[in-house]
């Protein structure tokens, strides 16, 4: 028999055929699944839960990463998140239910959380952060299109985008000189998301339109590229140079260069999904990038977890497949390692033997290494940089026997290191729908895992223990099959 692969996780699929069940604490690479690592908390903790973080570059080349929760705002040095909140004016006030949103326009970092005057700081010369100039309103999303700063769901206009003055973050007086302007979009529900870049993109509830650069007396021209389909939960926005990616209530959806809207959902993780969801607290969802493996994340609260996030989606958009995780966190947001670290320097993070990562670690050896981060339920940040995590990956459901029962009494699995166990799922009818699955079985020294099942439906599951070192889980070759009596 050819190699079984572990196949593309797709469970919205019927039981037999191609798709695996199950992909849990993987990546979806080009011809298998790869390591999820954990995530290591290093940071000392916010003072509350993390509602919003980003990073940024000055002009001189440095790197700050920001956070926000409930009434501050912080900068990292190190494993310390300082308190750089603005120093008049009080506490910051975003509630339980609104995100800090960040964008950067020139030497200035922004902010916004849709309730309080929006903030900005200084990358170069900043110490704190402070009320941005020239009367802005107050938005919920934000983002630089082109030469312009774009804010989108204005106070108690919903449905509003607003823009700066051109090369001027301080300047929101509508204004021909200064291209300033607004506009109140006419259908398509609330703003529920931006992205920028040398166009915009505007998320509505059920709309998606994209905003063209012209000059005056236009400034922007607004083109809707889709009706009835927009970003039902404005968490999961997440885009990297021409992809935006969000999720509508008939699924997830990816844009490309502002024009071409795919699903990549469909058939694929859609339904299970919205099963699980606790739209309740869609709010407590986040979604980030992850550009150097090609990842789109999408971190969610499930049914019964009192609103904590504990699952991961994550898709991957060279090999259009997903997989998932099974993990607690606040938040998931791009991130990147500040500085490449000595022995000397690694005194905080603990002794050799307890540090976070691995002294190999992209962590500590790069000033600009781009990694998916992520806050803990102790409100610590860390990278998702630590030991592999406990995975387990299944085939999808086969024949062997082209219709008649079989007996399964071995297989070699084609994994590139660790200790894997193996355990054999069969079931004798499509009506069966509980598949047995026999132990989980170790391997041989010739690699082979001596399995025993009978029935006519097999699947072959794989599982990885955490901490486990390991490259690439493909699939199983050498099955041994043999005829069994009728049943």
């Amino acid at each position: 028999m050819s190699i079984v692969p572990f196949a593309e996780w797709r469970p919205d699929m019927p039981a037999l055929g191609q798709w695996a069940r199950e992909a849990l604490n993987v990546v979806p690479a080009e011809e298998s699944y790869r390591p999820l690592n954990e995530l290591s908390g290093v940071s000392d903790p916010l003072a509350s839960r993390a509602q919003g973080a980003a990073w940024f570059r000055s002009t001189a080349g440095a790197t700050r990463m920001f956070a926000g929760d409930a009434s501050k705002l912080y900068l990292l040095s190190g494993t310390s998140w300082n308190d750089v909140s603005r120093t008049s004016g009080g506490p910051y006030a975003p509630g339980g239910d609104n995100l800090w949103r960040f964008t950067q326009f020139g030497t200035l970092a922004l902010a916004v959380n849709g309730v309080d005057v929006p903030q900005k700081f200084d990358l170069g010369l900043g110490t704190n952060w402070t009320a941005l100039g020239g009367s802005p309103p107050v938005g919920t999303f934000i983002t630089t299109v082109r030469d312009f700063v774009l804010m989108g769901k204005i106070g108690s206009t919903p449905q509003r985008v607003q823009w700066s003055g051109l090369n001027n973050a301080e300047s929101w007086a509508p204004s021909l000189t200064t291209q300033a302007d607004l506009q109140d979009l006419p259908d398509g529900g609330n703003v529920t998301g931006l992205v920028g870049g040398e166009y915009g993109l505007i998320f509505q509830e059920t709309s998606v339109r994209r905003m063209t650069y012209e000059g005056p007396p236009v400034v922007f021209r607004i083109d809707k590229i889709a009706n009835d389909i927009g970003c039902s939960v404005p968490n999961s926005v997440a885009a990297l140079l021409d992809m935006a990616f969000f999720l509508h209530k008939s699924g997830f959806y990816m844009v490309r260069a502002g024009q071409a809207i795919t699903p990549i959902g469909r058939g694929k993780v859609d339904r299970t999904f919205w099963a699980e969801f606790d739209e309740a607290n869609h709010f407590r969802s986040s979604s980030a990038i992850d550009p150097v493996r090609g990842l789109y994340v999408f971190a969610y609260p499930a049914n019964g977890n009192n609103g904590t996030p504990n699952r991961l989606l994550i898709y991957n958009w060279h090999t259009e497949r997903w997989s998932r995780a099974v993990l607690d966190c606040e938040l998931v947001f791009g991130g990147v390692s500040q500085q490449a670290y000595t022995l000397e320097q690694l005194d905080p993070f603990g002794t050799l033997e307890t540090l976070p990562y691995s002294l190999d670690s992209s962590y500590w050896t790069g000033r600009l290494s781009l990694l998916l981060f992520a806050f803990d339920t102790s409100h610590r940040s860390g990278s998702f940089s630590g030991s592999p995590l406990a995975a387990t990956v299944e085939t999808g459901e086969f024949n062997p026997g082209n219709g008649a029962r079989s007996v399964v009494r071995g297989c070699r699995p084609l994994i590139d290191g660790g200790s894997p166990t193996i355990a054999i799922g069969a079931r004798e009818t499509q009506q069966q729908l509980i598949v047995r699955y026999g132990p989980p079985i170790g391997l041989t020294p010739a690699g082979i895992a001596p399995v025993y099942g009978s029935g006519r439906y097999f699947r072959v599951r794989a599982t990885m223990a955490a901490g486990e070192t390991w490259q690439n889980i493909q699939g199983i070759d050498d099955l041994d099959v043999r005829p069994a009596g009728a049943q």
